[in-house]
């Protein structure tokens, strides 16, 4: 594991020590040393999937066991790390810094032989889905007034709980196929094509109205609908305050904050800025893209990325530090500057209501993207990491020297080190690199 950008609260998990802003990718000694000891499952095992939060850090191993670290004050971390006891030091207490800046097992997950399988971390929200496709969610919700709480009865959730109940008639068991996170909401995707949304939802972002006075009930998953019933979603994904899901015929649907056309579902006028029901995004239909179809989406505070089954990546909303990867004389931003200039007052607008081809500079295909508030990534079939967008605490990890990004940029070439994934989260940024050096050499 490598990361950058802000350590400050042990987001990266490689201890007390790291308080500083990093622009370039920092090796992780304990991940490594981990793998030497077999502590992620068979001998030199490692990680299989990273989550980077706001404050925070998940990521399984090859074992299936989700580890945890950085900021707990909203139980983000999905365990306890108050009075704690020393397993070394009887009648000691292991200190706040040893249980939050390095990475430790969920291990009431451990407990309940929970293998998971994915996993996804808002501001302070952490959630994962088992092999078995059961599903546990923990942390605290924060709403537009502040903490939202977990529930009707509890202000936050300090160990992972069971919150969905499936139907399981014989020989049809409903299970969880995927999850995504913004900031405090969530969203999951069952194998029925089913699609239930949690947690704040002023913004219209669980895809469902949410009276104020009932606000906390938005803490249940309720189940929501594309378009009509029969429609059926296969992914998922989410920004800071919208969501998105991909139906059964490749089809991708929008909803919630769209100030800057970050939905892709288009752009009327700042006073029509919220999509509170599900929309269809027209221009990422096959028919659109020419019989290619959208199989990922990430998303930031104010922007979203697609990436479809050929390796191509499109993006809409917020471009003015480089959030799109297109530079300033794209046609299709020159062309929606000057034809829109007017509503403006002759200014020009910041964003990109239509999801718009991103241009790489060669051709190896994308197979992962990620977005931070302001900031990018991607993993190419070559094992190439790219970044872009703005990274004011280094978690472009480009160098000191760059704060904003506008084109996709490569940071791992592809040669000694491969990168398998990536995760964007508030301030920092995490990979996973294979090492591809001749180790007899």
């Amino acid at each position: 594991m490598f990361a950058c950008g802000a350590a400050n609260f042990g987001q990266f998990g490689m201890g007390p020590d790291m308080v500083a802003d990093y622009s370039k990718f920092k090796r992780s000694e304990w991940v490594e040393g981990q793998i030497k000891k077999g502590a992620f499952g068979a001998e030199s095992a490692g990680l299989e999937s990273i989550a980077a939060g706001g404050l925070h850090t998940l990521f399984t191993d090859e074992k299936g066991t989700v580890w945890s670290c950085g900021v707990n004050d909203d139980a983000a971390l999905g365990r306890v790390t108050n009075n704690v006891p020393d397993p070394n030091n009887e009648g000691s207490f292991l200190s706040i810094d040893e249980l939050t800046s390095w990475p430790w097992p969920v291990q009431s997950l451990v407990d309940e032989n929970f293998r998971t399988v994915r996993i996804a971390a808002g501001d302070s929200i952490g959630a994962a889905v088992s092999d078995k496709g059961e599903f546990r969610v923990w942390g605290t919700f924060r709403g537009n007034e502040g903490a939202l709480g977990f529930s009707n009865e509890q202000d936050k959730q300090d160990l992972p709980a069971p919150i969905l109940t499936l139907s399981h008639k014989p020989g049809d068991y409903e299970k969880v196929t995927s999850i995504a996170a913004g900031n405090n909401h969530l969203i999951i995707c069952t194998t029925h094509g089913n699609l239930y949304t949690l947690g704040a939802g002023e913004k219209g972002q669980l895809g469902r109205k949410i009276l104020e006075r009932r606000k906390i009930h938005g803490t249940h998953p309720e189940k929501i609908s594309l378009g009509t019933r029969s429609r059926k979603a296969v992914e998922v994904g989410a920004g800071s305050y919208h969501s998105f899901a991909i139906d059964e015929n490749g089809d991708v649907w929008g909803w919630g904050l769209n100030t800057m056309g970050q939905t892709g579902t288009g752009w009327l006028s700042a006073d029509d800025d919220i999509v509170l029901l599900p929309q269809k995004v027209d221009s990422l239909s096959q028919d659109s893209l020419g019989g290619d179809r959208v199989t990922q989406i990430a998303a930031g505070e104010h922007h979203s990325l697609f990436l479809t089954r050929a390796g191509k990546v499109y993006a809409c909303g917020r471009l003015d530090g480089g959030q799109l990867g297109l530079k300033d004389d794209h046609p299709a931003i020159t062309e929606w500057k000057a034809e829109y200039a007017e509503l403006f007052n002759g200014e020009s607008p910041q964003f990109l209501p239509t999801p718009t081809l991103v241009p790489y500079p060669d051709g190896d295909p994308v197979v992962q993207i990620s977005c931070g508030i302001h900031n990018n990534a991607a993993v190419t079939s070559g094992g190439k990491l790219y970044c872009w967008g703005q990274g004011l605490q280094g978690e472009l990890g480009c160098g000191d020297d760059d704060d904003v990004v506008t084109a996709p940029r490569v940071v791992v070439k592809g040669d000694k080190w491969l990168a398998s994934a990536v995760s964007c989260g508030g301030q920092h940024t995490l990979a996973l690199l294979k090492d591809n050096r001749d180790q007899s050499a």
